[in-house]
Formats: C-alpha cells, sequence, structure tokens
C-alpha cells in the first residue's frame, strides 16, 4: 500500500527527523559513569546527576533521565534490594524516564549465567516486583551494550521532539466508540488506526493496504 519511492521518501524524512532532534539534544551524563555511551550530533557535558546515569535537559532543568545497569550490575545490586528499590523510586519521579539494561531478559534466569550468584527463580522474582514497585518506570531489556545507547539516543530525541511540539492525538474514537480512517491525516495516522481497529486480532498486510487505500 505504499510505492516504492514512497517508502524511500518517508525513510529518508525520518532520518532528517532524527538527526534534526539530535542537533537540539542537551545532555548530561553522570559524573561517575565509566566507558559512557556516545550520543553522535547532542550535545553533551558531565556532572553528577542527581538520579540516574544519563538526562536530556530543557533549559537546566532535567527533562529525561535514562539508569543504565550492565547484566552484572543489575544482579550485584539484587544483593541490596532495598537501596535498588530507593534508586528507582527517585528515577520514577520524573516525567520521561527508563532503567535501560544492556542484556536481554533471558540472560537473567538461565541457571549456567547465575551459576554461583542467584538462583534462577529468585532473580525472576526480584525483576517482576521491580515491575510491580515502579509501575511508572520502563523497565527495557536492550539486549547488549550497543542497543543499549541506541534505544536511549531515540528515546531522548522522542522525549525532546514531544517537548518541542506534543504530537496530536493518532487515534480517535467516533461517538459510536469505533475508530475512524477519516480522523486520520497521514498515510502512518490511517494504518495505525486501521491496525488498532476494535475486534481486529489478526489481519493481512494487503487487508491493512486496501482499506487505507480506500
Amino acid at each position: 500500500f505504499r510505492t516504492e519511492a514512497g517508502i524511500r521518501s518517508h525513510r529518508s524524512r525520518s532520518r532528517l527527523e532524527v538527526r534534526g532532534g539530535d542537533a537540539e539534544l542537551q545532555l548530561v551524563i553522570d559524573s561517575g559513569e565509566r566507558y559512557a555511551w556516545k550520543f553522535p550530533g547532542a550535545a553533551v557535558t558531565t556532572r553528577k546527576l542527581p538520579a540516574g546515569d544519563y538526562a536530556l535537559l530543557d533549559g537546566e532543568r532535567i527533562a529525561a533521565v535514562v539508569e543504565r545497569k550492565s547484566f552484572d550490575n543489575l544482579l550485584g545490586d539484587l544483593g541490596a534490594i532495598q537501596a535498588l528499590h530507593h534508586a528507582l523510586a527517585h528515577l520514577g519521579q520524573y516525567a520521561w524516564s527508563a532503567l535501560v539494561v544492556e542484556a536481554q531478559y533471558a540472560d537473567f534466569i538461565d541457571e549456567k549465567r547465575l551459576e554461583g550468584r542467584w538462583p534462577a527463580p529468585f532473580v525472576a522474582r526480584a525483576l517482576a516486583e521491580l515491575t510491580v514497585m515502579h509501575p511508572r518506570l520502563p523497565i527495557v531489556f536492550a539486549g547488549n551494550r550497543k542497543l543499549a545507547n541506541q534505544w536511549t539516543h531515540r528515546f531522548f530525541v522522542a522525549c525532546a521532539a514531544h517537548r518541542a511540539a506534543p504530537p496530536p492525538s493518532i487515534v480517535r474514537e467516533t461517538p459510536q466508540g469505533e475508530l475512524s480512517l477519516d480522523d486520520a491525516g497521514s498515510v502512518d495516522e490511517r494504518v495505525r488506526v486501521a491496525v488498532m481497529r476494535p475486534g481486529r486480532e489478526r489481519f493481512a498486510l494487503t487487508e491493512i493496504g486496501a482499506e487505507v487505500a480506500g
């Protein structure tokens, strides 16, 4: 439902938008952070942060903050669980925040990787409790260091874009409570409305394309 040229044009616009957001990013890396992540194109300073390891600034105010954990960091923190809860509670007070882990969730329930440290059931329960006790704080198992860095960079770009111009509602409801393609503007909005139509659990791309084109 989108031509090859249209896809190339959309991708080109997306890259420009991300680069434009990067140019405006004012980031702070905590002074205690070792081997810090990289944020090409952003203005980066280093100082002690009140919470987290990386922060997006709005003037002098912290707009968004991310706590970074490696596999070993997070396992070690389970030995001082109360201190970890306190740190995450502080992190969750910010409007936009996240705990980003440089590992997969599967790593934390792998008996071989945990051998000599913690039983897998204990780690699984502890991670579940972190989610329950800090419901406003996303915990992102990014997979590895590179992906954790990329996720955080895009998170800050999205926060900065939202701060600069809050996006309009993408999905609206008609008085009958059903989603309407008539209320959607761009192709992306129309696709989201079609995909999220009530009662739709599975769909084919050709089916969605036909609805959007119609």
